[in-house]
Protein backbone atom coordinates (compact mmCIF):
# COMPACT_ATOMS: atom_id res chain seq x y z
CA UNK A 1 0.00 0.00 0.00
CA UNK A 2 3.01 2.26 -0.37
CA UNK A 3 2.02 5.65 -1.75
CA UNK A 4 -1.70 5.14 -1.11
CA UNK A 5 -3.65 7.04 1.50
CA UNK A 6 -5.21 4.81 4.15
CA UNK A 7 -8.97 4.42 4.18
CA UNK A 8 -10.88 6.99 6.20
CA UNK A 9 -14.46 7.08 7.44
CA UNK A 10 -16.47 10.24 6.95
CA UNK A 11 -19.56 10.52 9.15
CA UNK A 12 -22.29 13.12 9.00
CA UNK A 13 -24.42 13.73 12.07
CA UNK A 14 -27.57 15.80 11.66
CA UNK A 15 -27.95 18.26 14.53
CA UNK A 16 -31.74 18.00 14.58
CA UNK A 17 -34.08 20.57 16.04
CA UNK A 18 -33.52 19.19 19.54
CA UNK A 19 -30.67 17.18 21.04
CA UNK A 20 -32.86 14.06 21.00
CA UNK A 21 -32.98 14.21 17.20
CA UNK A 22 -29.20 14.08 16.69
CA UNK A 23 -28.13 10.98 14.80
CA UNK A 24 -25.73 9.70 12.13
CA UNK A 25 -27.30 10.14 8.68
CA UNK A 26 -24.22 9.58 6.51
CA UNK A 27 -21.20 7.27 6.65
CA UNK A 28 -18.77 6.50 3.86
CA UNK A 29 -15.25 5.22 3.31
CA UNK A 30 -12.84 7.20 1.16
CA UNK A 31 -9.18 7.47 0.22
CA UNK A 32 -9.54 10.93 -1.32
CA UNK A 33 -6.91 13.10 0.36
CA UNK A 34 -8.54 16.34 -0.78
CA UNK A 35 -12.01 15.30 0.44
CA UNK A 36 -10.59 14.19 3.81
CA UNK A 37 -8.80 17.53 4.26
CA UNK A 38 -11.91 19.48 3.24
CA UNK A 39 -14.04 17.61 5.78
CA UNK A 40 -11.47 18.30 8.53
CA UNK A 41 -11.48 22.02 7.69
CA UNK A 42 -15.22 22.40 7.08
CA UNK A 43 -16.57 20.83 10.29
CA UNK A 44 -20.26 21.22 9.27
CA UNK A 45 -22.67 22.02 6.46
CA UNK A 46 -25.33 24.49 7.58
CA UNK A 47 -28.93 24.34 6.41
CA UNK A 48 -31.17 27.38 5.96
CA UNK A 49 -33.46 26.17 8.79
CA UNK A 50 -30.66 26.49 11.36
CA UNK A 51 -29.75 22.80 11.54
CA UNK A 52 -26.36 21.41 10.51
CA UNK A 53 -24.74 18.28 9.18
CA UNK A 54 -21.68 17.90 11.41
CA UNK A 55 -18.85 16.15 9.59
CA UNK A 56 -16.27 13.93 11.28
CA UNK A 57 -13.40 11.99 9.73
CA UNK A 58 -11.26 9.24 11.20
CA UNK A 59 -8.88 6.59 9.87
CA UNK A 60 -10.29 3.10 9.41
CA UNK A 61 -8.91 0.42 11.67
CA UNK A 62 -7.08 -2.42 9.88
CA UNK A 63 -9.62 -4.80 8.31
CA UNK A 64 -12.50 -2.74 9.74
CA UNK A 65 -15.81 -3.35 7.98
CA UNK A 66 -17.76 -0.11 7.78
CA UNK A 67 -21.51 -0.11 7.24
CA UNK A 68 -21.93 2.76 4.82
CA UNK A 69 -24.99 5.02 4.93
CA UNK A 70 -24.85 7.09 1.75
CA UNK A 71 -27.67 9.50 2.51
CA UNK A 72 -25.88 12.80 1.88
CA UNK A 73 -23.18 11.93 -0.66
CA UNK A 74 -24.32 14.39 -3.31
CA UNK A 75 -24.67 17.29 -0.84
CA UNK A 76 -21.21 16.64 0.61
CA UNK A 77 -19.63 16.27 -2.85
CA UNK A 78 -21.33 19.42 -4.18
CA UNK A 79 -20.24 21.50 -1.17
CA UNK A 80 -16.72 20.07 -1.55
CA UNK A 81 -16.68 20.86 -5.29
CA UNK A 82 -17.81 24.46 -4.80
CA UNK A 83 -15.77 24.96 -1.62
CA UNK A 84 -18.76 26.03 0.49
CA UNK A 85 -20.13 24.95 3.86
CA UNK A 86 -23.80 25.93 3.71
CA UNK A 87 -26.77 25.04 1.54
CA UNK A 88 -27.41 28.74 0.94
CA UNK A 89 -23.84 29.27 -0.35
CA UNK A 90 -24.17 26.13 -2.49
CA UNK A 91 -27.29 27.49 -4.19
CA UNK A 92 -25.51 30.80 -4.84
CA UNK A 93 -22.43 29.04 -6.26
CA UNK A 94 -24.56 26.92 -8.60
CA UNK A 95 -26.47 29.98 -9.77
CA UNK A 96 -23.23 31.88 -10.46
CA UNK A 97 -21.81 28.95 -12.42
CA UNK A 98 -24.93 28.81 -14.62
CA UNK A 99 -24.60 32.53 -15.34
CA UNK A 100 -20.98 32.05 -16.48
CA UNK A 101 -21.87 29.15 -18.77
Amino acid sequence: MKGQLARHVIEGEWSGYTSKQQHIVHREVTRSRSLIEWVKETYAISYTDGTSLFLHVRPCKPREKVREVLGYTSLIRDCFYYGVSSVDDLQTARRLQKEVV
